[in-house]
């Protein structure tokens, strides 16, 4: 059984097929196991590897490493802590490279991503299954405040350029709800 090698690309918002570009930002590659541990091993410590090679804008934006065949989840953070990327999940396998390419996520992103499952939730009411018992508990003027503290927020945010709105309109996601819901009773 041999080793497997994480390729850990952190790609450009702004043209994903590029590596970083945007910035200087440095960033640190986080590698957690399925079961959300970090990673120890070799040049990973303690879920931690500083990506060495550089993008065009300076900053290291590139690594490889070698680690035990298994299934990883991965993301990074600009050594400056205020940028992230998305999380992967990779399948790493013995003897082969296995290619994570992450994208930085901005404020704006964040947020939107926020928004829209809140806005879900609002909408789907008693169609919408909380992935915890914990969410049941919050009560849905909580949720409106929120939503709309959000939305104020983003209208002084730079537009996003992942993911400007959410693909289904508000009201189509009511309806499917309204078409659940009576397929529920009936």
């Amino acid at each position: 059984m041999g080793l497997a090698k994480l390729n850990i690309w952190v790609r450009d918002t702004a043209h994903p097929s590029l590596p970083y570009q945007s910035t200087g930002h440095t960033w640190l590659a986080i590698i957690l196991t399925s079961d959300l541990q970090s990673l120890s091993y070799g040049a990973v410590n303690n879920g931690i590897f500083a990506l060495t090679d550089s993008g065009k804008a300076g900053g290291k934006v590139h690594g490889q490493v070698d680690v035990p065949p298994g299934f990883y989840i991965v993301f990074a953070v600009a050594t400056c802590k205020n940028v992230l990327t998305d999380w992967a999940m990779v399948q790493a396998c013995c003897n082969q490279e296995a290619c994570v390419n992450l994208l930085p996520k901005a404020m704006t992103t964040c947020v939107g991503e926020l928004l829209w499952a809140l806005q879900i939730a609002q909408t789907m009411q008693q169609a919408y299954s909380y992935s915890s018992p914990a969410g049941r508990e919050i009560p849905r003027e909580v949720v409106s405040k929120t939503i709309a503290a959000l939305e104020e927020l983003c209208r002084h945010l730079p537009e996003d350029q992942i993911m400007p709105k959410l693909p289904i309109t508000l009201d189509k996601l009511k309806k499917i709800a309204e078409k659940e819901r009576g397929a529920q009773k009936g």
